[in-house]
């Protein structure tokens, strides 16, 4: 199934490419060898703009920020103007500057949510690797265009799903598929939060499905491994407005990913609390459980709260309840009953992520080449998330 997908896949994204588009059949890319890489930040306005900025910088032995694409002049729509004041000290820089003069070895881009993927893809033809923020736009093959431009030439391309570095969120993950717990029936996990009041309701309503569109596609790429990234049998949400906004509103969603004998679900509500966001996930042989999942003081979101006391979090801690301890719980080194596993919260958020990826510029480990597979997976079931019609690739 999975063979037939990615070649039904690439077929599709070929055959949109193939004598209109030379992109496909330029240089490969290569390693940059043993020195930091130099970044270009392109666009400002993304929600996550000043974090992924924070992140490049604190990575000093990686990476050499060199300047800054200013997209404000962009109509799309944004939740809330961005701080310009902290990309000032470093040049700001056109488009065509960044191609024809900078040619640097990354960029990452964090323009408005509409702007992702033609910009993206305009960069993937010029064979620069990228940290592309999500999500990934409406429009399946429009992603999948960029990303078969990516894989032809081997450029490095990481999409900004904000828990891939997540140690006690990819721990739950492996645990999961190690059979620990047993068959997985369910998964439960809510992105709830309080932020972008009072324009929120307009911002996430301008998109199908909402907050489902925002924010389940975080959760939907760390659930599909569990399920060695089969295609669930259907994807769906129930899409309301949130208590207190207006009717129309997109702001309270339940997505649900059905599989043959186990379901998930992710909520998001946009008068929640997002401290509070948790994971449980439960086996034939246990369940398991992580609340929080991330230290929110260190998210830098555009409109997020982000003060001390806000809630403080010593540690991130999985509670393993495990029915009996199986080949593979004893293996690791887990009894009968409840287990604790214990994880220091991340300094950032984005860092480890942006530190798997210098590697990867710099040639100490490998382009994985399975993940813009995955990554098409997770796009064509988010937008099933939205409820919106989608081409069958299985």
């Amino acid at each position: 199934m999975k063979n037939a997908w990615l070649v039904a896949c690439l077929a599709v994204a070929v055959a949109g490419c193939v004598g209109t588009d030379p992109a496909l059949t330029g240089p490969r890319w290569k390693p940059i060898g043993n020195r930091r890489a130099r970044v270009v930040h392109w666009g400002i306005i993304h929600n996550h703009s000043h974090g992924k900025w924070d992140a490049v910088r604190l990575l000093k032995d990686d990476y050499e920020m060199v300047g800054w694409v200013d997209d404000r002049s962009s109509k799309a729509m944004r939740m809330a103007e961005p701080k310009v004041g902290i990309y000032t000290n470093y040049p700001c820089f056109t488009p065509q500057q960044v191609f024809d003069e900078v040619k640097p070895d990354l960029i990452v881009v964090e323009t408005a949510n509409s702007d992702l993927v033609g910009i993206s893809t305009e960069i993937a033809r010029h064979g620069i690797p990228m940290h592309m923020d999500k999500p990934l736009g409406i429009d399946q093959e429009g992603f999948m265009k960029m990303s078969a431009i990516c894989e032809a030439r081997g450029v490095p391309l990481q999409i900004g799903y904000m828990f891939r570095s997540n140690e006690a969120i990819n721990k739950m993950v492996e645990l999961a598929k190690d059979g620990v717990l047993g068959e997985i029936y369910s998964i439960d996990a809510d992105l709830d939060h309080s932020y972008g009041y009072p324009k929120y309701p307009e911002y996430a309503s301008h998109y199908p499905g909402g907050t489902a569109y925002l924010l389940a596609c975080h959760a939907i790429e760390w659930a599909m491994p569990i399920f060695d990234d089969e295609m669930p049998l259907r994807t769906y949400s129930i899409i309301k407005p949130a208590p207190g906004d207006p009717e129309w509103a997109k702001t309270h969603s339940l997505t649900i990913m059905e599989y043959p004998r186990a379901n998930a679900t992710f909520r998001v509500c946009s008068r929640g609390t997002q401290p509070c966001r948790h994971i449980r996930i439960d086996g034939t042989n246990g369940s398991m459980e992580l609340e929080p999942i991330e230290d929110f003081r260190t998210v830098k979101h555009t409109t997020g709260l982000n003060e001390d006391g806000l809630s403080r979090v010593d540690k991130l801690e999985i509670k393993l309840f495990l029915k009996t301890a199986n080949e593979k719980a004893k293996e690791l080194g887990y009894r009968e009953g409840i287990n604790r596993i214990s994880f220091k919260p991340p300094e950032d958020r984005y860092a480890g992520q942006l530190k798997e990826l210098a590697r990867i510029l710099r040639g100490e480990i490998p382009n994985p080449p399975g993940l813009y597979l995955h990554d098409l997976k997770v796009h064509k079931v988010s937008l099933d998330a939205c409820n919106l019609k989608t081409r069958d690739l299985k």
